[in-house]
């Protein structure tokens, strides 16, 4: 299995070595490069060639935004995840309006935040602030088209039902009946868009598809 290669940009000497040892213990992620500089970043970008950029928005030095904003217009083959202490929509609009692919707050549970990799390695918007309403509002206003659009269109016609049913809610044995399949097969279907998807639990299939508006869409009762 080829793993992802991410790299860190953190003025933080003790948050980085944090950071390297829970993303060296996962078998999918392996830390390429790492810098305290958003100056020294662009270089290393071109050396090691990672998939993920994970980035402090208020580094000592600055420059953080410009980064963000220089390894877009120069389509640099690398996503950028903002990993930061600012709860703040207004931060995060900027950022992603800048070209990052994910903002998250450094209270983020370890869990969340290797999702949270996952997910934008894949091209997925991810958004995750303290308060989860203002998560959405964000989402909605800076990255929803694409979120939706890079992510959904990988699935089938029959795991966009099975997301929608779990997005309200329902238990595999209620979308088995509601779909006319088992629900053996509704547990196949789960697995594959949570694999495509990098989600985990319960919510997160719920915030996920109310996030990108599947839940306005047919219910797979109907």
């Amino acid at each position: 299995m080829q793993k992802m290669r991410l790299m860190l940009v953190d003025d933080h000497t003790v948050v980085r070595a944090g950071l390297r040892a829970v993303f060296e213990r996962q078998p999918d992620m392996t830390v390429v490069a790492e810098t305290d500089s958003a100056a020294a970043a662009m270089a290393l970008v071109g050396r090691n060639q990672p998939d993920v950029l994970l980035l402090d928005l208020t580094l000592a030095g600055g420059g953080s935004m410009e980064l963000v904003k220089t390894l877009q217009t120069q389509n640099a083959p690398v996503r950028v995840l903002v990993l930061t202490m600012h709860d703040d929509p207004a931060y995060a609009k900027a950022a992603l309006a800048a070209g990052a692919t994910g903002y998250v707050v450094k209270t983020i549970s370890e869990q969340d935040l290797l999702t949270a990799v996952r997910a934008v390695h894949r091209g997925q918007v991810f958004v995750d602030l303290d308060d989860k309403d203002l998560t959405a509002n964000v989402f909605a206003a800076s990255a929803g088209g694409r979120w939706t659009d890079k992510a959904i269109a990988g699935l089938s016609a029959r795991e966009l039902d099975v997301l929608r049913g779990l997005g309200r809610g329902y238990t595999n044995q209620q979308i088995a009946e509601h779909l006319d399949i088992s629900p053996k097969t509704v547990a196949t279907y789960r697995a594959r868009v949570a694999e495509k998807l990098g989600l985990k639990s319960t919510a997160d299939f719920v915030r996920y598809a109310s996030d990108t508006g599947l839940l306005d869409r047919a219910d797979p009762r109907s």
